[in-house]
């Protein structure tokens, strides 16, 4: 509580804020948080520093100033955040600030906190009150203890001396209370505690002056006290009392010692704190704890030591004799003087024969530096040839990459037996090529790096089925029988694929090589189930053999067979060393026998694990060839461009115009234009475009303002518009698609979904105007009739519904026509099976490839297109399919079954 100036009462409350009573009008005024600059509602102390100014004291937040003309609050810079118990002016204008973090001085003029000295009785304690007594030194309560801070000026400022005072002194023994501590007129201070007041005058109290003296009373030695003439370990440690001697001799091995000491002062002795320093180990004095009258010591090294000890009595008053005592440790025998001779002796007899040993042994380095020089200039050079090798290499694969990948689009394309006969054979021999620089990349990667095993769950015999597919179009063109025989459908277990995948791939590249026309190739899987398991893998071939001698070499890099008369029998002679590698990876043997006197056989065995992540087998690459089964290759009449959907691609980029005139024209008529204006003058001729990309940025007229003129003109309005621009922002697709756009696509974009995204929407424009394109309906499967009840009939009919309407997604999963049913997987699953007979995934397929065998039929569209139009993302998978359900493929249906 404080009173300004003009007599108003300030009150600072727990919990309500500041309360201001004007005593003229007996009412109050609040000021808290939400109506002022307070900063927290519980406040814990009031200084009226000057007429003008108000020092509020928070519990959580510090302190905060108040200028009472303008009742403005803001913060006390320069203290921080502390939790204020009170706050007290002093006759210098300093602020002491007691909080529940200790004690603070702060000079308010210059905004700077004074700096204190440490007082141990003080760390971590909160202090509850502050008064100044007359001579201006600070009186402050800590728990249930006074202390006294004489504030001493010199020509360095200020200094300060602390005194501490408790029940010894004659106070009560209680904690004192927060706020409750003042000076009277006649210089008396009162301090509140829970049993009372404690009452002093500074000016009337006597201090004890006089000096104490410092005297030893006790040595302990292991925890034993020394008695004055008994021996130790044959020695007599004390002649006479600790008082008189002035040197105390003790052995290596008695490091464990206590001196006691004590004062001649009676007064308070308790409080009597004792400073000692022991010579030769500490570097400063150190203080004693109160009561503490000795000083332990221990595993001190040999050597010469004086302990030295000064006392302070209960007043502060120290003594000016310091009292010393000579401790001598002595060394064992083995740190003596002649004991270090000895050593040094010792030492350089080892020296000298270290020194003769080097020698001896820098001429053994020299002489085998020499042979590591010769063996590095060695390995340098096989590195040199190595890196060449690999350079060279990947210097092969990016030009057969560019050679192959054209190839592949020019063998679609081409219609002419002989034309397609020599690029075929071009094709072979790439790809060749392209397997053997894979093969070197493999063979280097195991010589620098060595091979790592990526083991993945899955069927391997499915895997290894799809990797003798990719060989059949070979048997064919060099008519040799190749069978694939498996005991089991499906066998899951733990493998590399890529590293399976190529050991198939170089067993069936040798056996075809080396096998003449008319020959046999056959691959067997067979589960050994003995004492471990084991799947064993076996290519056996009818070709020329190999010999006994070559058998023991085989498997060695670089090793070749001769074999006259075979013109393709040449090669690296790495693949069957790779073979040995990855199946030792494995953990598992490679074998090769004579397969009935003619031929040979490969048997690989691979230890039969299992681990728990599902793998991701790679797709085996098809290779062209004359027996190539796609619509192409077996003669399909491709369908007369004119009748091909017509594009209109918009862009001021000439290359991108290009690009994608090459990427749209196999499927689609293209006809381009550089702006928008150029655009709708060529949609004034008679023949309109089924639906047109544009660019959006574009001079003279954007692709905004040509969708709009196409969506607002009656004759163009049915034209789908697809927008391509980079820019990406929410606005932006608004904006295109505000105007009519059918779709907006951002760049950079991916050319199968676009074409995609082409191909939906020209369908759909069709089915609703029939006028701009074929005119077909939309044709919707109707799968056999099946004789079910009426209920199986309606679940039967959402399911080929829900199936139809998501025909073209490859993602279609079970799962999610389980949740569209209503129905666990489990339950539908079971009712499928009993309706129809066939399985959820295979219900699926089946309304697929009748939808395809529709379109086939109905439509003009390529095998490719009705792939991706039913949702098979690869058209191998999908005329493999389509041969087991109609038993034909989709290309030879086609040309029997279309119209």
């Amino acid at each position: 509580m404080q009173e300004d100036a003009d007599g108003r009462i300030w009150i600072a409350t727990l919990s309500n804020g500041l309360q201001c009573l004007n005593p003229g009008t007996g009412k109050f005024d609040t000021y808290r948080q939400d109506n002022s600059g307070l900063k927290d509602n519980h406040l814990s102390a009031l200084c009226l520093w000057d007429t003008q100014t108000l020092l509020i004291g928070c519990a959580t937040e510090g302190i905060q100033v108040m200028d009472l003309s303008t009742r403005r609050i803001r913060p006390l810079e320069g203290l921080g955040r502390v939790s204020v118990n009170e706050l007290y002016k002093d006759s210098r204008e300093w602020l002491w600030v007691a909080a529940r973090e200790g004690l603070t001085a702060f000079d308010y003029k210059r905004g700077k906190v004074i700096t204190l000295p440490q007082m141990p009785e003080l760390t971590g304690k909160p202090v509850s009150a502050i008064a100044e007594d007359t001579s201006g030194n600070i009186w402050i309560t800590v728990s249930n203890r006074i202390i006294n801070i004489k504030v001493l000026r010199d020509n360095q400022g200020y200094s300060f001396e602390t005194r501490e005072y408790d029940n010894n002194d004659g106070l009560q023994t209680s904690d004192f209370n927060l706020r409750a501590m003042k000076r009277l007129q006649d210089g008396t201070i009162l301090a509140g505690g829970l049993y009372g007041l404690n009452s002093f005058n500074p000016e009337r109290m006597h201090y004890n002056r006089l000096v104490p003296k410092v005297l030893f009373t006790s040595l302990q030695l292991m925890n034993e006290p020394v008695s004055v003439g008994k021996e130790y370990d044959g020695k007599v440690i004390l002649e006479q009392s600790l008082n008189f001697v002035r040197e105390v001799n003790l052995a290596y091995h008695q490091h464990i010692f206590k001196v006691s000491f004590t004062t001649d002062n009676l007064i308070l002795p308790e409080k009597t704190q004792f400073i000692y320093q022991l010579e030769g180990f500490h570097k400063e004095w150190v203080t004693l704890p109160k009561g503490e009258h000795g000083v332990t010591f221990t595993s001190l090294t040999p050597g010469d030591y004086v302990l030295k000890v000064k006392a302070v009595n209960s007043d502060g008053y120290a003594s000016t004799d310091i009292a010393e005592l000579r401790i001598v440790v002595h060394p064992p025998f083995w740190l003596s003087v002649w004991a270090f001779i000895f050593y040094t002796i010792l030492v350089l007899g080892i020296l000298v024969w270290i020194y003769s040993a080097i020698l001896k042994r820098e001429r053994e380095k020299f002489r085998m530096k020499q042979i590591e020089q010769e063996a590095a200039k060695n390995e340098e050079i096989n590195n040199m040839k190595f890196r060449f090798f690999t350079n060279i290499s990947h210097e092969l694969r990016t030009p057969l990459t560019l050679i192959i990948a054209p190839l592949e689009e020019i063998l679609k394309e081409t219609k002419d037996a002989t034309k397609r006969k020599r690029l075929l054979l071009m094709y072979r021999n790439a790809q060749r090529l392209l397997m053997l620089v894979n093969q070197l990349l493999d063979f280097r990667k195991g010589e620098m790096n060595g091979h790592r095993l990526s083991l993945t769950e899955g069927d391997i015999v499915g895997y290894i089925h799809g990797v003798c597919d990719s060989f059949v179009l070979m048997a064919d063109r060099k008519q040799i029988r190749f069978s694939f025989f498996s005991v089991m459908d499906r066998f899951p277990m733990a493998f590399d694929a890529d590293k399976v995948g190529k050991v198939v791939m170089n067993l069936l590249s040798n056996a075809f090589k080396y096998t003449p026309e008319g020959g046999c190739v056959t691959v067997s899987l067979e589960h050994l189930a003995d004492a471990e398991e084991f799947l064993e893998i076996k290519v056996a071939d009818t070709g020329i053999g190999i010999s006994d001698e070559d058998k023991k070499h085989i498997f060695d890099r670089f090793y070749q067979t001769e074999h006259k008369g075979m013109e393709e029998a040449t090669g690296t002679g790495i693949g069957l060393s790779l073979v040995r590698d990855f199946v030792t990876l494995h953990e598992g043997t490679v074998e090769v026998f004579d397969n009935g006197g003619t031929g040979t056989v490969f048997v690989v065995r691979l230890p039969v694990k299992h681990v728990d992540v599902a793998a991701s087998l790679p797709v085996v690459p098809e290779m062209f060839d004359e027996g190539t089964s796609s619509s192409e290759d077996t003669g399909q009449v491709e369908t007369e461009r004119g009748r091909f959907p017509l594009l209109l691609v918009v862009d001021d980029n000439p290359d991108f115009r290009e690009f994608m005139s090459a990427t749209l024209g196999l499927q689609y008529r293209i006809r381009t234009a550089s702006n928008g204006k150029e655009a709708w003058e060529m949609m004034q001729e008679n023949e309109l475009p089924d639906l047109v990309v544009s660019d959006v940025m574009m001079p003279e007229m954007d692709g905004n303002a040509l969708c709009r003129l196409i969506k607002e003109t009656e004759r163009t309005s049915h034209i789908p518009v697809i927008l391509l621009t980079a820019k990406q922002t929410i606005d932006s697709q608004l904006e295109g698609l505000q105007t009519g756009a059918d779709d907006y696509v951002t760049k950079p974009f991916n050319t199968d979904i676009l074409i995609l995204r082409i191909q939906k929407l020209i369908q759909r424009n069709r089915s609703h105007h029939p006028e701009a394109g074929t005119g077909r309906a939309v044709i919707d499967p109707e799968p056999s009739t099946i004789a079910i009840t009426s209920l199986d009939e309606k679940l039967i009919e959402k399911a080929v519904k829900y199936v139809e309407d998501n025909m073209s997604r490859s993602d279609l999963s079970v799962e999610e026509l389980s949740r569209e049913l209503g129905m666990s997987r489990v339950h539908l699953y079971k009712r499928l099976l009993q309706i129809t007979g066939k399985t959820l995934i295979e219900f699926i397929r089946v309304i697929r490839l009748k939808r395809a065998a529709q379109l086939l039929r109905e439509s003009q569209l390529h095998v490719s297109e009705v792939a991706f139009e039913v949702g098979f993302n690869n058209p191998k998978y999908f005329s493999r399919y389509f041969k087991e359900e109609f038993g034909v493929l989709p290309s030879v249906y086609q040309e029997k079954e279309g119209k």
